[in-house]
């Protein structure tokens, strides 16, 4: 990340791709808190005119800095708590990371897939209703191409879950 001071502007360049100011990430910041936050209490809050944080928003949305709005759902309270970490060890072939990481993703239950760097290649992140259903998607995952060895980690208690970008 490159910060670029140009007098009381201050423009933070992401890797080439976005170009964020301080305005840009108050935005970000309440619509991460709250994104059914109306845009006249947005604006309010940030400090800038309504025309000018719907601009922005509907900016940041063509540029692909939000992707979306979603509900924070409670996995508690949909029985979802046993949740899994597994690392996979795959067989090597051209492109494999990209055709195996797109199957291990399609199976029901998995909520993250990593290319990683190490003694495995891939680590997975699942939440299931329990142990029995857990087993099923190790099942699945097996049975996908180049899977040479699976280990997993179950967790104990969830300490601390956020989505949240901090910036």
């Amino acid at each position: 990340m490159k910060i670029v001071q140009n007098l009381s502007l201050r423009l933070i360049v992401l890797t080439g791709r976005a170009k964020l100011d301080d305005l840009d990430l108050a935005i970000l910041r309440e619509l991460q808190e709250e994104c059914r936050t109306a845009l006249q209490e947005i604006a309010a809050r940030v400090g800038a005119p309504v025309s000018t944080v719907h601009y922005r928003v509907k900016r940041l949305e063509r540029e692909g800095i939000i992707e979306g709005y979603n509900a924070r759902i409670n996995p508690e309270k949909m029985d979802l708590e046993y949740i899994t970490a597994i690392r996979v060890c795959a067989d090597y072939a051209s492109g494999y990371y990209r055709t195996m990481g797109e199957e291990l993703a399609k199976i029901h239950g998995v909520w993250a897939v990593y290319l990683v760097l190490g003694d495995y290649d891939f680590l997975i992140l699942t939440r299931s209703k329990d142990r029995e259903e857990f087993l099923g998607i190790i099942d699945r995952m097996i049975q996908v191409k180049g899977v040479r060895k699976t280990s997993t980690q179950v967790v104990a208690k969830l300490l601390k879950e956020n989505p949240k970008l901090e910036f």
